[in-house]
């Protein structure tokens, strides 16, 4: 049976992070979100097109709720 992907590398730009590193990263973001405001957490969500506007999940995550670009 064959590979699907020839070059297990083609899709990374640039170096593969290590594993300290992205525990880093983890850590990192953890403290921003720990340090947020309920609304800029909210904000978050809605931005990141998890939840609408109107607080409901939207079809990608499973809900019923369109999918809205959020306007800073």
């Amino acid at each position: 049976m064959k590979n699907a992907i020839k070059n297990k590398n083609s899709r990374v730009n640039g170096a593969i992070p290590t594993r300290a590193e992205l525990l880093a990263a983890q850590e990192l973001a953890l403290e921003r979100v720990k340090e947020m405001t309920p609304q800029e957490g909210f904000d978050l969500l809605v931005s990141a097109g998890i939840v609408s506007r109107r607080g409901k999940l939207t079809r990608r995550y499973g809900g019923r709720a369109k999918n809205q670009p959020f306007v800073w």
